[in-house]
């Protein structure tokens, strides 16, 4: 018995800490055809150029800004669309831990519509 309890800490243990951050796929579109090369940008950071990814925290109180910007198109300034993370809820729950902290961040995949530019 003192076996599997120690294997069930371990894994809630790797589970909450696994929950801490979400790699983010990043694609820009234009009606749903995918942008290669639009520059993304998180907090003013130059992060890629899409497609791309990086590893954002789950932390409930980051919510960084997003800049889209890509030749013929509008500047697109936003945020991260977000979703509840299981891992950390359960780690919570489980262990009483303030694991409530990182249990909404960022969805996997962002997908960001831009606009083309208009020329007067």
């Amino acid at each position: 018995m003192k076996k599997f309890g120690t294997i069930l800490v371990s894994l809630l243990l790797i589970a909450s800490f696994v929950g801490c951050s979400t790699t983010v796929h990043f694609n820009a579109m234009v009606d749903g055809e995918p942008i290669e090369g639009a520059k993304v940008y998180v907090d003013g950071q130059l992060i890629g150029e899409t497609p791309t990814t990086a590893k954002l925290s789950n932390a409930v109180w980051e919510d960084p800004s997003i800049t889209i910007k890509a030749d013929g198109y509008r500047q697109l300034n936003t945020g991260l669309k977000k979703e509840a993370k299981a891992g950390p809820i359960v780690g919570g729950i489980l262990l009483l831990w303030p694991m409530f902290l990182w249990c909404y961040g960022p969805k996997a995949n962002q997908n960001f519509e831009l606009e083309p530019a208009t020329s007067h």
